[in-house]
């Protein structure tokens, strides 16, 4: 497995975003501008240290956003960083790996690009390469009110697909966010926010 594994960011699936954002907002968390995905998926992130929250909404139909799209609300999926989304994608093959898919949004300053690497029947997990790192965090969107620095532990309901996943992740229980820094826990669109 490419390493590194660390958690590179946590999708909380929505129905509505703004009302997920005015939630996430007023529980003290700096929420990115609107972001719209090439493939109709939009988004507002909530940027940490090296991880962050993905509030995602999948208003139309894609293959990509299927899996969203019948989710409802709350903790979806978790991505783990890779440096090289091509070399995780040879490491991974036989785990059901697809081939490396390009995902981009414009931001401020330029546009954010991304690699993943999705497997087969295993949407709760991908890997992402961020090509464009510096339009992302940014330090006027990694101050937060409540104290958050980083997701340090996510807790999913759904199976693990294979062994060799980072400790970080657990697996069939409360779906949960452990966050460095932050000061009080909360729970918000099904998912528990406890600090760190």
């Amino acid at each position: 497995m490419p390493q590194p594994q660390a958690i590179d960011h946590a999708v909380i699936a929505v129905r509505d975003l703004d009302v997920a954002a005015g939630h996430f907002s007023e529980l003290g968390f700096t929420l990115t501008p609107r972001g719209h995905h090439g493939i109709g998926s939009q988004n507002h992130c909530i940027m940490l240290g090296s991880t962050y929250i993905e509030l995602l909404v999948a208003p139309v139909a894609h293959p990509w956003l299927d899996y969203y799209r019948a989710f409802g609300e709350g903790l979806a999926a978790i991505a783990l960083s890779t440096p090289d989304a091509d070399v995780t994608y040879k490491a991974l093959k036989t785990s059901g790996a697809r081939p490396p898919m390009d995902l981009s949004r414009p931001v401020d300053g330029g546009v954010a690009r991304f690699r993943l690497v999705q497997l087969e029947n295993a949407p709760q997990i991908f890997f992402v390469q961020h090509l464009t790192h510096e339009l992302i965090w940014r330090p006027e969107w990694q101050r937060h009110a409540n104290g958050a620095r980083e997701v340090v532990h996510a807790a999913l309901r759904a199976e693990k697909p294979f062994d060799g996943l980072p400790t970080s992740v657990e697996w069939e229980t409360n779906a949960a966010l452990r966050i460095e820094g932050l000061r009080r826990e909360s729970e918000a669109h099904g998912v528990r926010l406890a600090p760190g």
